[in-house]
């Protein structure tokens, strides 16, 4: 499975990256929706799922994640946040769950196996 990380703060970013490759994912890492869209080009096909913050420079991950799922339908999403008032709206779109700053390694495996 190809996962694409969507996270603004490195040391999450990097976390996760970490946590997903030595569970065996191919991970796609990047900083903001501008940066995605370079790492999926770059890939050359759509990830099998996106894991996103919510709130990231310019674009949110939910806007990102509604315009990547409209190119690429099978696409499954998941969610991240550390302010847990962002989380009703992201759950509302019917887009994925959310997975709530800080989490441990069994909870972020956890969420990306039942998707």
């Amino acid at each position: 499975m190809t996962i694409l990380v969507i996270e603004d703060d490195s040391s999450v970013l990097s976390l996760v990256e970490r946590l997903l490759t030595a569970k065996g994912y191919t991970v796609l890492v990047a900083h903001d929706p501008n940066d995605a869209a370079g790492v999926l080009a770059k890939h050359g096909k759509p990830p099998d799922l996106l894991l996103a913050d919510i709130i990231l420079g310019g674009q949110t991950g939910v806007e990102y994640a509604h315009s990547l799922k409209e190119a690429h339908p099978p696409l499954k999403v998941v969610f991240m946040t550390g302010l847990t008032h962002r989380a009703p709206a992201a759950l509302r779109t019917g887009l994925g769950p959310v997975l709530h700053k800080p989490f441990g390694a069994d909870e972020l495996y956890r969420i990306i196996e039942e998707r």
